[in-house]
């Protein structure tokens, strides 16, 4: 190439000039390879991160679905057992009580969901029958979708994940693992309260419920509201609001404290069909009269069998853990893997659900 006549008298300027200015160049390329290589993947990876991290929430939990009905949204919905009894969990138990008390709750909502399971040889929801269980706590479980949890959540998580797995078994069969929230000292025999005498299913004290809101309450009913709610039990009953006490009787408890018959009118009825209409927390109940006005006094809340809530947390206070919790409101139980159980079933002959 010719170059001008006055060129070779600046030529040692050029080429300094020309070496800071690819010197430059080289220094841009080298920081924008280090972003390339190194800075940028860190910033897609943490992007990533987060949202695999939404994507995979449940994914730790346990490989087990089942059809779960709606009841606030109306439809049917498959999910992962564990993420189920996550929601039950917050559906039943405050986050404030003792982890060992949500385990033990966890594993209660476990056995029961995998006992009316239809692939466990349940019978799945006779209110819904093409599920397994559904959210209706009068029917059910109580249930919180565990998406929309904003508190605790990593508790509940946690004791759903410390009882990963396992179910209650009585004689290598799930059990039904009910529950209510306090007994009111004693939980009752299952045949007091419902049917079917339950060897699992015994009367026992129920200590450290002290801190149930509902371990004694009280409720005002009108003698005429007392009157018409028993005709709407039995039309046969035979009331009048003068000297309306001697014409209630109570004729029999329960082990647990529970009135199981009264006298009323003339007709005999349960306990638990007298606490249903006049919306009592339990048929734990003694009346005392005022004028036109009857006070019931009642012990407990819920029908009493199986786990007491308020008790399971009291004994967690005081040290039991939830396998320990667990034996002694569900007698003569142990604690299983569900794919042991599974294993005892696949060499057995005997019907898992009977």
């Amino acid at each position: 190439m010719c170059l001008p006549v006055s060129l070779p008298a600046t030529l040692p300027n050029y080429n300094k000039w020309k070496r800071g200015i690819c010197l430059k160049r080289f220094l841009v390329l080298l920081l924008a390879f280090v972003v390339v290589v190194f800075a940028l993947p860190l910033l897609v990876l943490k992007g990533c991160e987060k949202e695999e991290a939404k994507v995979k929430e449940f994914e730790d939990v346990g490989t087990i679905n089942i059809n779960v009905f709606d009841t606030a949204k109306g439809e049917l919905r498959e999910m992962n057992l564990e993420e189920y009894v996550i929601g039950v969990l917050a559906g039943e138990m405050p986050s404030a009580f003792h982890i060992e008390a949500l385990k033990a709750q966890a594993l209660a909502a476990r056995t029961y969901t995998l006992m009316k399971a239809k692939a466990f040889g349940g019978k799945g929801c006779d209110k819904h029958p093409e599920a397994d269980v559904c959210t209706d706590f009068a029917h059910c479980q109580a249930f919180e979708d565990p998406k929309s949890i904003t508190y605790n959540y990593d508790k509940y998580k946690q004791a759903v994940l410390g009882t990963k797995g396992e179910v209650i078994v009585y004689e290598d069969r799930l059990i039904q693992a009910v529950f209510h929230s306090t007994s009111g000292g004693k939980t009752e025999n299952s045949e007091e309260v419902w049917t079917n005498k339950v060897p699992y299913l015994r009367s026992v004290a129920s200590e450290f419920e002290e801190a149930s809101p509902k371990l004694m309450t009280g409720t005002n009913v009108k003698v005429n509201d007392f009157i018409a709610a028993m005709k709407k039990l039995d039309s046969g009953v035979q009331l009048s609001s003068k000297n309306i006490k001697n014409q209630i009787k109570i004729l029999d408890r329960s082990e647990g404290g529970r009135i199981t018959k009264l006298s009323v009118g003339g007709k005999v009825l349960s306990g638990s069909a007298v606490r249903g209409a006049l919306g009592l927390n339990s048929s734990n109940f003694t009346i005392s009269y005022n004028g036109d006005t009857m006070k019931f006094t009642v012990l407990g809340n819920g029908h009493g069998v199986g786990l007491s809530q308020y008790g399971a947390d009291g004994m967690a206070q005081n040290g039991s853990e939830y396998n320990e919790i667990i034996k002694h409101y569900y007698q003569g139980v142990e604690i299983m893997k569900i794919d042991e159980l599974v294993k005892v079933w696949s060499s057995s002959s005997f019907n898992a659900a009977n």
